[in-house]
C-alpha cells in the first residue's frame, strides 16, 4: 500500500466504520485502486524516500526525458559524473521533474549508458484530488461487497464493480474521470 488513501479516510467518507477482521481486504482494495490509479494516469504519485539509480539510454541530444522524480542528487554519463551546476532540471521551479538539460554536451547515444540517481515519483505526498480519487474507488468497492440500501447505481471501475449510493457518492464519482485525465502523462 503506497498511502493514496486510509482506511480512516474511507471510513470517513462512508460514514461508517469498516470491522477490524474485514481491514486486510480493504487494504488489499486500497493496493489494487493505487495501482489502477498509476496505470491510468501513468504517474507514481508518492516518490520514494531514499534515492535509487535508473538507467537510461543517451540520445545523442543535450535534454534526456526522465521519469517523474522530485530531486536529483547524481547524473553520470557512462562512468563521468556530472556537475550539478552543468545541468538544468526541468520544469524549472515545480515538480515533478521530468527532464535534465545540459548546459554543454550531450547525453552520448547508448544503451543504459546514463545514470540518474534520485527520489522517483510525481511528489513527496500524494495530492488532495488523487486521495479523494482513490477513496471513492475503495468506497465503492466496499458498497459494492456490502449490498449497501439507498439510491444504488453500480459500474465497472477496471477489474471491480463499485456501488455508490447516494447523490453526493455519485458526483464524487463523476469526477474520478476528470480528474485522473488531468494527470494522464502522454508519451510521444
Amino acid at each position: 500500500m503506497k498511502g493514496y488513501t486510509s482506511i480512516a479516510q474511507i471510513q470517513n467518507y462512508l460514514l461508517t466504520d469498516i470491522a477490524a477482521n474485514f481491514q486486510s481486504q480493504v487494504i488489499d482494495w486500497i493496493s489494487s485502486i493505487e495501482a489502477y490509479i498509476d496505470q491510468q494516469t501513468g504517474h507514481s504519485f508518492i516518490a520514494d524516500s531514499t534515492d535509487s539509480d535508473r538507467k537510461y539510454d543517451g540520445n545523442n541530444k543535450s535534454r534526456l526525458p526522465v521519469d517523474d522524480c522530485v530531486s536529483i542528487s547524481k547524473v553520470m554519463i557512462g562512468e563521468s559524473e556530472i556537475n550539478s551546476a552543468d545541468y538544468y532540471k526541468y520544469p524549472a521551479n515545480e515538480l515533478p521533474i521530468e527532464e535534465i538539460l545540459l548546459k554543454s554536451g550531450v547525453f552520448s547515444k547508448g544503451h543504459q549508458n546514463i545514470t540518474i540517481t534520485g527520489k522517483w515519483g510525481y511528489s513527496s505526498a500524494v495530492p488532495d484530488d488523487i486521495r479523494l480519487v482513490a477513496t471513492v474507488l475503495v468506497a465503492g468497492i466496499i458498497n459494492f461487497s456490502n449490498d449497501s440500501s439507498g439510491e444504488v447505481q453500480s459500474m465497472n471501475v477496471g477489474r471491480f464493480s463499485v456501488t455508490y449510493k447516494d447523490k453526493t457518492q455519485m458526483s464524487d464519482f463523476d469526477k474520478v474521470g476528470d480528474i485522473l485525465a488531468s494527470y494522464k502523462k502522454y508519451s510521444f
